[in-house]
């Protein structure tokens, strides 16, 4: 039978493995607790990732993606300020988006660039403020500058900047280069989507607008402006079929080129429209028509500039001309497509009665 100091030195001995066993047993919680929210942060930044990334794929035909993600960036980080600063063709930096306005930002850039070497990721701590001098701006003392790359093609930098000292980690740098791969990725997208979307707008030959494009938007308008007097204007090249037949179609494409450029550079960029109708028809929409005389004048002077202009192709040289028809909406009819129907009716008149003329009704 164990005496009293044995059993003494027994429970001492388990007490101290016990205390030991604690001991390990806490230390053991207290890792799996900092990795369990290590792995929560990661969660959280893998989440927002992922919200930026579906926000991102819903709006990549918008204009103004780059802001809205300049916008979450600074939601979802409480970081001061965030720029998106995109490298242009020349070389030069562009603010594509900015949380506050200050003259000449670029500074700031210039500043930050000329830091950046090799186009790595930077952080920038310092217990004096980092930029002075800006008006209206809050003193800074941390900032990341993350690159936006797309398959090794260096496209810009996203740039975050906080009051406080030392206030970026690991976790932010993580955070902003997957936003960066986003944003690579959503101008690539979106240079693609406005390809697209202008092919389907466009003859892809002469560069104007297609036939429906050129109807959608005069309907358009008839609709926001019922009463508003406008002009259609029929094209058609004399004798282009002679052209394709003596000369083969490469020489043909290039009279319809030149005629589309002429026409186009003689009407208003910003209210008039001009498509292929089809063939060697093209037709114009002219905004103002409130003087039927200016009208007249303006394609009179089409009319002229084509006539005295020379195609060339190899060692083919021939001046083209062609006839026009003028209609009026909505004296000439109240759709738009009665006030084509004239215009087409004016053109074939120009046509019969000589050819490179013009026929107003």
């Amino acid at each position: 039978m164990e005496n009293h100091e044995e059993l003494y030195e027994k429970y001492l001995k388990l007490k101290q493995e016990f205390s030991t066993y604690q001991n390990f047993a806490e230390k053991q919680i207290q890792t799996m607790s900092e990795k369990n929210t290590e792995l929560e942060k990661k969660l959280d930044v893998l989440t927002n990732v992922v919200e930026v990334s579906k926000y991102i794929n819903s709006n990549i035909s918008d204009d103004n993606l780059i802001p809205m993600i300049n916008d979450m960036i600074i939601g979802i980080l409480g970081v001061t300020y965030s720029t998106i600063y995109l490298k242009e063709a020349k070389g030069d930096f562009i603010v594509k988006a900015c949380n506050i306005k200050v003259a000449n930002y670029n500074i700031i850039a210039n500043t930050i660039f000329s830091l950046l070497g090799s186009e790595d990721p930077i952080v920038i701590n310092s217990r004096e403020p980092i930029f002075n001098g800006f008006k209206g701006k809050l003193n800074i003392h941390s900032v990341i500058g993350v690159p936006i790359t797309l398959r090794d093609r260096f496209m810009g930098y996203i740039v975050v900047e906080h009051t406080l000292f030392d206030f970026f980690g690991h976790g932010h740098i993580k955070f902003i280069s997957a936003i960066a791969n986003q944003i690579g990725i959503a101008i690539e997208n979106n240079i693609l989507y406005k390809r697209i979307k202008e092919a389907s707008i466009r003859d892809a030959l002469l560069g104007i607008s297609n036939r429906k494009h050129f109807f959608d938007v005069i309907e358009e308008k008839v609709l926001k402006y019922p009463k508003k007097s406008f002009a259609i204007v029929m094209v058609d090249i004399d004798f282009f079929k002679s052209f394709n037949d003596s000369y083969g179609h490469q020489f043909g494409d290039k009279v319809l080129i030149e005629t589309a450029r002429i026409l186009s550079k003689n009407i208003d960029q910003k209210k008039d429209e001009i498509a292929r109708y089809g063939g060697e028809e093209i037709v114009i929409y002219i905004d103002d028509a409130s003087s039927h005389e200016t009208v007249f004048r303006i394609v009179d002077d089409m009319r002229r500039k084509l006539n005295d202009n020379i195609v060339k192709y190899g060692e083919i040289e021939k001046s083209v001309t062609a006839s026009f028809g003028i209609s009026y909406y909505p004296e000439n009819g109240s759709t738009v497509e009665k006030v084509l129907n004239v215009s087409d009716s004016m053109l074939y008149k120009a046509k019969k009665s000589g050819r490179n003329k013009i026929v107003s009704a």
